[in-house]
């Protein structure tokens, strides 16, 4: 009865998330986008130190096992996907990631959208979040008088500058930012990544201060963070943004990193760093690999976390209410 209960007690934030799902899809093929499928279960995760993949065991009719992993993206998958000529795709689907909350912002399965354009740059993807967003507001009769505003667009650079006083250009390695968190009273460990120090200061001081009032889009991130990125020429920075909204991370978006070679040597090193966090390891994905060799096209990609989304539009503060059942209903966990 607990699971019938949190249903019905939700039924009216449940009716609006299938609608914003309907309105997504709507919204993507009037522009001419192709929904893909993506398999949930892959044999190589992405490599990222901070995201953990669920492990599963597969056996064929034989008994045969087969160790696999819960997508925590599609990314690969659509990467190869583009390889062999599609220009404008998307999916609309289940992820995974191991070791979230229960409740809050997260949930260990989730809803994401992920979608690419060739002959793109983050930039083009910046009006496809504020253009989708604008028009599910317009479409469900929401009225948020601040997502129909002009949304704000800042650097990296900026937001320190802004929140905190801190130049960032000045703090662009490793041992600087150990010595900003440490005058800013954190106790870090030496062993931390820039990464890491980074989000401590992030985390803390800046993010739940962005977009209060308007979504806010923040751009050129640190090139050490940029993952799948490509790099600012000559630049310290790289073409990604993230979107904020009441304080929430909704979205992540590249201008995709191309460079077989050069996203081999990233991925190399965010495993050495799985390593030295004593995080499951695995090889990389060599498909992926050639898939970018085989050329991927100057292309921008991103990911919208579906859940976040509704729980504007329903002003929930909970993930947990926006979903049928949430894993701290299903196991039963005391919050």
């Amino acid at each position: 009865m607990n699971h019938i209960y949190h249903v019905d007690r939700n039924f009216k934030k449940l009716q609006i998330r299938f609608a914003i799902l309907k309105l997504i899809r709507e919204f993507l093929w009037q522009d001419k986008f192709i929904e893909i499928e993506s398999p949930t279960i892959v044999a190589l995760p992405g490599q990222e130190p901070n995201i953990q993949p669920m492990q599963v065991v597969v056996h064929d009719d034989k008994g045969k096992s087969f160790k696999g992993y819960l997508h925590t993206s599609p990314e690969y998958t659509m990467k190869k996907m583009l390889a062999t000529g599609f220009e404008k795709i998307f999916y609309l689907g289940k992820c995974f990631r191991d070791e979230e909350s229960f409740g809050g912002t997260h949930n260990p399965e989730f809803t994401m959208l992920e979608w690419y354009r060739q002959n793109a740059s983050y930039y083009d993807l910046m009006d496809d979040l504020e253009n989708l967003t604008k028009f599910i507001n317009k479409k469900l009769k929401f009225n948020n008088k601040n997502i129909a505003k002009k949304w704000k667009r800042q650097t990296m650079k900026q937001v320190w500058q802004e929140f905190i006083a801190v130049n960032l250009d000045d703090y662009l390695d490793s041992k600087k930012m150990y010595k900003l968190c440490v005058s800013l009273g954190y106790k870090p460990a030496k062993t931390e990544s820039y990464e890491e120090l980074f989000y401590r200061i992030f985390l803390n001081k800046i993010e739940p201060f962005i977009g209060k009032d308007v979504p806010t889009i923040i751009y050129e991130f640190p090139k050490c963070m940029a993952s799948l990125s490509k790099e600012i020429k000559g630049g310290k920075y790289a073409e990604r943004f993230e979107l904020y909204y009441q304080g929430i991370e909704l979205a992540n978006v590249y201008t995709e990193l191309n460079d077989a070679e050069e996203q081999k040597k990233r991925l190399q090193l965010e495993r050495k760093t799985r390593q030295k966090n004593k995080r499951l390891v695995y090889p990389i994905d060599e498909e992926f690999i050639d898939a970018l060799r085989a050329g991927i096209g100057n292309c921008a990609g991103g990911a919208l976390g579906v859940d976040r989304l509704v729980m504007i539009f329903t002003m929930d503060k909970n993930i947990d209410n926006v979903l049928g059942l949430p894993m701290s209903k299903l196991f039963n966990k005391e919050k």
